[in-house]
């Protein structure tokens, strides 16, 4: 019965990890150009937010598809981000999006949903929050590339 203890342990890891995840954000990557779109990773949050996402982000997304997946950090239960970067020839967008439950002096904590969209080559780059849980603080967005 020596498999037993292994099992708890795993178990128990697995528990933990869960515990201190950070709320999930599903991402959406619309490519709306005419070309397809190349998931490219250089940063290290560009890096760990591929390590985080489930599925993995498609490497090629064709023009007028889109492409979905969830990114859950490990960081805190306070803390979530992805950022992402896609690229269509010299066209390029860098998106990003964070969550950070903020301690407030007294105690509190207040709720803050980001996104950033940065664009370079004539790449038009949108991120939009579509949506927030106030109870999960799960969020969807959407990054748009024209």
């Amino acid at each position: 019965m020596k498999l037993l203890p292994k099992l708890l342990a795993a178990t128990s890891i697995f528990a933990a990890t869960a515990a201190i995840a950070g709320p999930p954000v599903t991402v959406t990557f619309k490519n709306q150009a005419t070309a397809d779109a190349t998931y490219t990773i250089i940063t290290s949050n560009e890096t760990s937010t591929y390590a985080n996402a489930s599925p993995k982000p498609a490497t090629t997304v064709k023009a007028g598809i889109n492409n979905s997946y969830t990114v859950t950090s490990l960081i805190s239960p306070d803390v979530n981000f992805a950022n992402v970067r896609y690229k269509i020839g010299s066209k390029e967008c860098v998106f990003g999006t964070t969550f950070v439950n903020a301690l407030q002096p007294g105690g509190y904590k207040i709720p803050q949903w980001n996104k950033t969209a940065t664009g370079s080559g004539g790449a038009i780059c949108t991120a939009t929050i579509t949506s927030t849980n106030l109870t999960t603080y799960a969020w969807t967005v959407d990054f748009v590339m024209k």
